[in-house]
């Protein structure tokens, strides 16, 4: 792949990451031609997925949570031929082939955890626990939730106090395994001010695709369960 158009929703959690596309997907060699950001309220996404076909992009880079499954359902129903990856808050959670009546097939989208996925020995386990009270898996929000109860009890506890400023201190030493990785913060003078670290023996986080009605890890290639698949519309470029 060599060109991209970034389709974010105009809100304040994708300015930054629209921020990063910009700045790193030229550094893998991917050109971008378009970047749009449309409202969370829109409800018809013909005329951007024509404008977005009209730049012959080969990939689509997304910023989709507010908006819901609406960009999904009509990139499958519109039989748009360029595949989708980035963040898609929805398609995190099990119930997404459902809800957009199997138009999540083929869709990527990045992750922490995901099911079947061991990203630590604590990951299957959870996932499997809550499937069993809740009677689907989690999304990427609930991995995190369960880590955070752990992590910020653990920081009481070592704090020895409920004490805000002596619980952040005790944060801020954090080295958690949790269900998504080794979880350690920046300091409050670092530029990511108590932003969880990411890297290396940390959290990496993962890339998922639908594939069959199901979530399935794709990459990194030490946790990946299938290679990439994409529905029949969808036409890929070969170099």
């Amino acid at each position: 792949m060599k060109t991209a158009v970034i389709m974010s929703e105009d809100a304040a959690w994708t300015k930054p990451l629209d921020v990063g596309y910009e700045e790193c997907l030229p550094k893998i060699g991917l050109k971008v031609v378009d970047h749009i950001r449309f409202s969370p309220d829109t409800t018809d996404f013909t005329p951007i997925f024509n404008k977005v076909e009209a730049a012959k992009p080969d990939v689509i880079i997304t910023g989709i949570s507010h908006v819901g499954v609406q960009p999904t359902v009509q990139w499958k129903n519109q039989q748009v031929p360029i595949p989708m990856f980035g963040i898609s808050s929805q398609a995190t959670n099990e119930t997404f082939g459902k809800d957009t009546n199997d138009a999540a097939e083929g869709v990527l989208y990045q992750g922490v955890s995901g099911p079947n996925v061991a990203v630590t020995p604590k990951s299957v386990p959870f996932a499997e626990g809550f499937k069993k009270r809740y009677g689907n898996y989690p999304s990427y929000a609930g991995y995190t939730a369960y880590d955070e109860v752990y992590y910020i009890a653990d920081a009481v506890k070592r704090a020895g106090s409920v004490e805000a400023d002596k619980v952040v201190d005790a944060l801020e030493k954090t080295d958690w395994e949790g269900t998504i990785g080794r979880v350690q913060f920046y300091g409050k003078d670092d530029p990511f001010t108590h932003s969880i670290k990411y890297g290396k023996g940390l959290i990496t986080g993962l890339m998922l695709q639908w594939q069959g009605g199901k979530q399935v890890a794709v990459w990194p290639k030490e946790i990946a369960k299938s290679d990439l698949k994409f529905p029949s519309f969808i036409k890929l470029t070969t170099n």
